[in-house]
């Protein structure tokens, strides 16, 4: 080999050598470059053919919705409600003047027609939609007599009936499942007291009752019928429903304990009585005052499961020979806030009689509430008083207002995620050096970026619904 055959092959190979170390530095500063801009934020192109993480996900952009979906949770789910119950503060409209202003009253809450949902309330929609539906009841529910025991603090709460939607159906094995499902989402309070032992027609039936039925509802939620003084009234408790049946095996023990109570009830204490369903008035004559949503008269109905007044009979039987100055009932889920007159002079009251709103979700009403009710009536004083209880209705939080706006807040995300990635780099110009989502994706990139983002925020909204409503 010659002296410039060598030269030539020697020219050549430092020709490769150095082609090779230029290569490896432009590849390492190139790395270098990618790894430092994604350092600082930055969501660069990734090699033809891939998707790097930094492209599906933007963890930033995530935390941003996460915070949004945390407020928004926070504010329907909690601060909606304790603002609903500080606006019913027994301080805000009691109102005791004199003496009396010095004497703490005792504090009612009445619950009517909760009527958990069951299979038996929407029997024809989906299961899958049925349930949602009932865990969206049971948490309305549960949050609201939650804040309504810490907040609201009374001494007594009473249930009034159709405690269950489905009761009546059951069969024992599934009706003690609803019970327990019952004792979760209205825990007693141990340091107050609950009555729950009025039965509804949802309960118990009407036409159908069988004492088995009443014997199951009070073996569990107490007697149907009772004498109880609280805030020196006595309250009798009526189960109407049985005292109306024909049966003697069903209606023999409501009878005889009306009986008795006309003869044992102390004359000195103003009576109220509680039935589940109202009792009866004319309703051209007799009519609801103000807070009924319903601007037609009060219904006179009746069915095989059902009936929306107690008839005539029983009616003027409790209000003349029992004498109470109120009457708290339930069933009709509106509010009706009437007097009842003595047919013969119809210039004579007898009692005044509330007919409580549903505190349901799910009952055909806008607005829900719950009863409350203020007694003070010294026994040490040489005065007697005229008026010894104050009432008032509280509202509780619209029941499908929080459902819209999280509705509308998903749609809201969704249409702003794929504006994100649909024209990422309007978006970028504002990001102060933060590439918000890089612009050179694949349609196919850009509809798993848009899924991988939506699916998160989604995800983490149930779980924060989850958290906020636990049992």
């Amino acid at each position: 080999m010659d002296i410039r055959e060598r030269k030539s092959r020697n020219s050549f190979q430092l020709q490769d050598e150095t082609s090779s170390v230029s290569t490896d530095q432009t590849s390492e500063k190139t790395e270098a470059l990618y790894v430092n801009n994604i350092g600082n934020g930055r969501s660069l192109p990734a090699k033809s053919g891939t998707l790097t993480i930094f492209k599906t996900f933007n963890i930033r952009l995530f935390l941003i919705f996460a915070t949004y979906w945390l407020i928004l949770v926070h504010t329907i789910e909690r601060w909606r409600v304790k603002s609903a119950m500080e606006k019913c503060q027994w301080k805000n409209w009691e109102n005791w003047d004199g003496d009396r202003a010095m004497v703490t009253p005792h504090r009612v809450a009445f619950i009517a027609d909760p009527q958990l949902v069951d299979d038996h309330t929407y029997p024809k929609l989906p299961r899958v939609l049925n349930y949602l539906i009932r865990r969206m009841s049971d948490n309305y529910h549960y949050i609201n007599y939650k804040y309504l025991q810490s907040l609201l603090d009374p001494d007594t709460t009473i249930f009034i009936g159709d405690l269950f939607d489905g009761g009546r159906d059951w069969d024992y094995a599934p009706w003690l499942e609803e019970y327990h499902r019952f004792c979760r989402i209205f825990p007693e309070n141990e340091k107050r007291q609950s009555i729950r032992g009025l039965p509804g027609n949802h309960d118990i039936g009407f036409q159908t009752v069988s004492p088995e039925r009443c014997e199951r509802f009070a073996s569990h939620f107490g007697e149907p019928n009772a004498v109880y003084t609280l805030g020196n009234h006595t309250f009798v408790q009526l189960d109407t429903i049985s005292l109306s049946h024909e049966d003697p095996e069903v209606h023999s023990a409501a009878r005889a304990f009306l009986e008795s109570c006309k003869k044992l009830l102390d004359p000195n204490l103003p009576r109220i009585v509680l039935t589940h369903v109202p009792l009866y008035r004319d309703p051209q004559v007799e009519k609801c005052g103000p807070g009924r949503e319903s601007k037609k008269p009060f219904p006179l109905m009746r069915g095989v499961e059902y009936q929306t007044v107690i008839d005539y009979p029983i009616s003027e039987d409790i209000l003349k020979n029992l004498g109470p100055s109120l009457v708290f009932s339930g069933d009709d889920h509106d509010y009706c806030d009437m007097t009842h007159v003595d047919y013969a002079d119809n210039t004579k009251f007898l009692a005044r009689e509330i007919s409580c709103k549903t505190n349901s979700m799910t009952n055909g009403i806008k607005s829900p509430a719950v009863q409350l009710l203020s007694l003070n009536n010294p026994q040490d004083t040489e005065h007697t008083f005229s008026e010894t209880y104050k009432t008032t209705m509280c509202y509780l939080p619209s029941p499908y207002f929080g459902v819209k706006v999280y509705a509308a807040s998903l749609v809201a995300n969704f249409a702003i995620l794929y504006a994100l990635i649909k024209s990422p780099e309007i978006f970028n110009r504002f990001a102060r050096g933060s590439v918000v989502f890089v612009s050179n994706l694949s349609p196919l990139e850009r509809r798993k970026t848009l899924l991988i983002h939506f699916g998160a925020i989604f995800s983490f909204f149930v779980v924060l619904i989850s958290l906020y409503n636990k049992m």
